[in-house]
């Protein structure tokens, strides 16, 4: 007679109340035996349990994420609240799968970024400022939404974790693009236009906080012109703008994104 899943957890009061609770809701009696022998199956089983669990090494939990960064951690149920927008069970699956390892939370939280879910579908600034519009500056049209503006809608953020600092390079005001780029360490890149501004609004639809008042972050976008494209908030939101790329005035600094 084959041996069934509750037969296998009798030795053992705990095991023996979990195999037969798992049977009870309909789990395969071969189950066991394809754990016991396949390595990679137990892998993606302890892999599964542990984002249930909340917990793991290779899997990080939201609240591991939470005790490292505080506020400066957004999951991607409070970007969907703060903005109107819906992840499939797949992709939160993903975004669970791929947080950032303990090591990485951790650099981010010292060296002054933040980490934030990206938006559930591909998405370029234009897409963006359409979400919310009155987190902008230019609540429609503007020059960046000219056709000629191909970064507006060639630059793009989409379901990932973007890890950005939350203010400018240090010391990288009064810099050209040239000298703000020595700035940045081996694990650092410019995010895009749509990279930024999907960050720097999220933070503020979510946390109420407007990062970089008053002042601007390049990216590595660039204008028709060749210049590169600058966010930054006022009062009345996200400013885009752009400098030539060997200007350096007082309220222009670099964004700066992990690797």
């Amino acid at each position: 007679m084959a041996t069934t899943i509750a037969d296998l957890g009798r030795g053992h009061e705990f095991t023996g109340k979990l195999l037969r609770v798992l049977a009870e809701d309909g789990l395969n009696d071969e189950v066991p035996s394809i754990l016991v022998n396949d390595r990679k199956a137990r892998h993606l089983a302890v892999q599964f349990l542990n984002i249930l669990a909340g917990s793991s090494g290779t899997v990080p939990s939201y609240q591991r994420a939470r005790d490292i960064l505080g506020d400066d951690f957004i999951s991607p149920q409070e970007v969907a609240e703060a903005r109107g927008v819906s992840y499939t069970e797949v992709q939160l699956s993903q975004l669970a799968s791929t947080l950032p390892s303990k090591e990485v939370l951790q650099w981010a939280r010292d060296n002054g970024f933040a980490v934030v879910a990206g938006p559930p579908s591909e998405m370029n600034i234009l897409g963006i400022r359409d979400l919310n519009p009155q987190l902008f500056w230019s609540k429609q049209s503007g020059w960046y939404a000219e056709s000629s503006e191909k970064f507006a809608r060639k630059d793009t953020t989409g379901t990932t974790w973007l890890v950005l600092r939350k203010d400018p390079v240090t010391n990288s005001t009064r810099k050209t693009w040239s000298e703000q780029q020595e700035l940045l360490t081996d694990v650092e890149r410019v995010p895009n236009a749509a990279e930024a501004a999907w960050f720097f609004t999220t933070y503020a639809a979510v946390r109420g906080t407007r990062l970089v008042p008053n002042g601007y972050v390049r990216t590595s976008s660039v204008d028709s012109d060749g210049d590169h494209v600058h966010v930054g908030f006022d009062d009345g939101g996200l400013g885009v703008s752009s400098s030539w790329y060997g200007y350096c005035g007082d309220g222009i600094g670099v964004a700066s994104a992990r690797k």
